[in-house]
């Protein structure tokens, strides 16, 4: 085993995981093993949505976006972001958008500062943490929501366990609480040693699997700060 390369185990979809993959190998170089295994699946709903009305449309990930953007060709209401590579598929759709740099409430608070005519829709998944447009409707505003796309589990090849459990060691992002939460219940009892960046404390809290040898939570929930953490995790596993 000694000779083994250590893994990076992805568990995003797939698009995210590839991008993050070419991200990780630019700053890291090529002495990585590489193991995509997408612990959820999105299904975008097909159902049709009016913005009749709608003054602004919150994202809070490139999937509502992508939800939103399959069943209406409107494109007449604000995005309100919640950070940059959200607002970038925003814009990419045909949307004007402006992105809150972060957090959900991050995004409550930009909406409430600067909030546009008319009726405020969050685009979201089944899965969701928080409610957005309860926050806002707690500040007077007329908010809603639209679920338009399922995350659904996936359960790893055994293969991904088996590599999990050979490598020296295996570095594991995870970017979202639930995420976290299906693939600890993945590794359930697997051998291998981990050593976990998580993007927020909402993730951290959510991991309930193996032990790892080192765990870092993210400074800030956004992709250069889970890269950030990696490096951590990676000087520190080379420290003498």
């Amino acid at each position: 085993m000694a000779d083994r390369l250590p893994l990076l185990l992805m568990t995003r979809p797939r698009a995210q995981s590839d991008r993050f993959v070419r991200q990780f190998t630019d700053r890291f170089g090529p002495d990585f093993a590489i193991a995509t295994a997408p612990v959820m699946e999105i299904v975008l709903y097909e159902e049709p949505i009016s913005l009749a009305g709608v003054g602004g449309v919150m994202f809070t990930s490139e999937n509502g976006v992508a939800g939103l953007a399959r069943v209406t060709q409107d494109r007449s209401p604000h995005a309100y972001c919640v950070g940059d590579r959200t607002a970038s598929a925003a814009r990419a759709e045909g949307f004007s958008a402006r992105s809150a740099h972060g957090t959900a409430e991050e995004l409550v608070k930009v909406v409430a500062a600067d909030p546009p005519g008319g009726r405020l829709l969050h685009l979201r998944g089944e899965h969701a943490r928080g409610n957005i447009a309860a926050a806002l409707r707690e500040r007077g505003f007329d908010a809603d929501e639209r679920v338009v796309y399922d995350q659904r589990p996936l359960d790893f090849d055994p293969a991904v366990k088996q590599a999990v459990a050979d490598a020296p060691l295996t570095y594991l992002p995870l970017f979202s609480p639930r995420s976290a939460a299906l693939v600890a219940k993945q590794l359930q009892g697997c051998p291998g040693k981990l050593a976990i960046v998580s993007m927020s404390a909402a993730v951290t809290a959510a991991w309930d699997g193996p032990e790892p040898v080192a765990f870092v939570q993210a400074s800030y929930p956004d992709g250069p700060a889970m890269l950030d953490g990696l490096d951590t995790l990676i000087a520190a596993a080379h420290a003498p």
